[in-house]
């Protein structure tokens, strides 16, 4: 029973040290994308009106808002994880969509893909990161040697 209810709050904790790492250690595109995401991800709970069988408008709207700022980063400044990450925004807006057209998908099928999509999004983000560092110290390392 307790880890059921536990499980949210982790992945908030583990989103927010992710987040911190790009805003910290991140390009601009990086912490741009951080940005975004993390007050995406802390106004849904603010929002939500508990509907769980109709379209929930405010978080349908951050989200189109999260992936539309999304596409543009990734335009702007055309990174491959960026695009990945536009893209998994916008399955996110859909997902939700699809299941008020069909009846036939239950509940939980659509908050699993929602908790698979935002946990590949967290991925991403690590993985970007992680390239972003990578890419700094590589940079440092060839300025430094004459």
């Amino acid at each position: 029973m307790f880890p059921e209810y536990l499980f949210p709050y982790v992945v908030y904790l583990i989103s927010l040290v992710v987040f911190g790492m790009a805003f910290w250690k991140g390009d601009r595109p990086l912490k741009l994308v951080a940005l975004t995401l993390l007050v995406g991800w802390t106004l849904t709970p603010i929002v939500n009106r508990g509907d769980r069988y109709i379209l929930n408008y405010p978080i349908t709207t951050i989200d189109t808002n999260c992936a539309l700022i999304l596409v543009w980063i990734s335009l702007r400044w055309r990174r491959v994880w960026c695009a990945v990450l536009a893209a998994l925004t916008i399955l996110i807006v859909i997902v939700p969509l699809v299941h008020v057209f069909d009846h036939d998908i239950h509940l939980y099928n659509r908050y699993a893909a929602n908790n698979i999509l935002s946990n590949l999004q967290l991925v991403v983000i690590a993985m970007a990161t992680r390239r972003v560092i990578r890419d700094r110290r590589r940079a440092d390392e060839g300025a430094v040697r004459p």
